[in-house]
């Protein structure tokens, strides 16, 4: 072999020897780096947990300077900027944990839920379509499809999509009553009969959620002008929750419709002293105001 050619052959050598060696120290250090990158964002975690958010706002940055394809760390710091209501900032970091894993379909979720938040009902549908299409099986994506669609006044799509909602998750109450009062804002009150009865074979007995579906299903049946089946929706919730403020008044307002002062007084007066802030001030004056006009009538 020629001295040149053998020369040549040894630099050779030795170049891909210095590379193979960088590669190896290089990936060493990315290594480290994502130790380090990932011991920070545990840190962070463990002081989100606590409630400790400006320190875990600080360990998930410190996550992301050391290692900017951490996806992990733009995630959860994202889930601190939610918890801590800072929309823009969760919007920001959500997108770039989606840029390094689009495939997740909690990120796109969960950007749909900040966007909403914002009021950017357009990339708020997006991000749940993307989301469900990820994930058919995410019920919680149709619930918070149908919200957006309902403020788009897209009202079939929000339908269709509340009752995918029931249909993946038959005991999500949420998505019942949404799907049974948009029924009856369209003014299909047999549909939303139907959506509350539902409701209530899968509610459990005693809880808030199965009171907050009598009163929905009393106010349809009040619609429908059946008044004693509208009062007995409304008495079944107060007998979960006594001082649930609609029921009262729609109790005392059905009743009066019946002509039946004296349990009309009864409930509206209940209504008006338990009411205080929680409810809305048009009910306060028309529940005072059929009061007075009772009153005036028996004199």
């Amino acid at each position: 072999m020629k001295r040149s050619t053998l020369r040549s052959l040894n630099r050779g050598l030795l170049l891909l020897l210095v590379l193979c060696a960088s590669s190896v120290l290089m990936a060493g250090n990315c290594s480290q780096d994502r130790v380090k990158s990932m011991e920070a964002n545990n840190t962070g975690v463990e002081q989100f947990k606590r409630k400790l958010y400006p320190q875990a706002i600080r360990e998930l940055q410190r996550a992301i300077a050391i290692d900017s394809t951490n996806e992990e760390a733009f995630h959860n710091l994202a889930l601190v900027y939610m918890e801590t209501e800072n929309w823009r900032l969760a919007a920001q970091n959500l997108s770039r944990a989606i840029a390094l894993s689009a495939t997740k379909a909690r990120y796109h979720y969960e950007l749909g839920t900040v966007q909403q938040e914002l009021g950017e009902l357009d990339e708020a549908k997006q991000s749940f379509q993307k989301a469900i299409e990820l994930e058919p099986a995410l019920f919680k994506g149709y619930y918070r499809l149908g919200q957006v669609l309902e403020e788009l006044d897209e009202s079939q799509s929000s339908l269709t999509a509340y009752t995918t909602a029931v249909e993946k998750n038959p005991r999500f109450l949420p998505a019942y009553s949404r799907l049974g009062s948009l029924y009856a804002d369209l003014a299909f009150l047999d549909q939303a009969v139907q959506v509350f009865q539902s409701a209530l074979q899968v509610a459990p007995e005693g809880t808030e959620e199965r009171a907050d579906i009598h009163q929905r299903l009393g106010t349809v049946f009040q619609e429908q002008h059946k008044y004693d089946e509208a009062i007995g929706e409304f008495r079944h919730a107060l007998d979960i929750v006594p001082s649930m403020t609609d029921a009262l008044f729609s109790l005392g307002w059905t009743y009066a419709l019946q002509n039946n002062k004296e349990n009309a007084k009864l409930y509206l007066k209940k209504f008006v002293d338990t009411a205080g802030s929680r409810a809305r001030a048009d009910y306060v004056k028309a529940a005072n105001d059929r009061l007075l006009e009772m009153e005036e009538t028996v004199q």
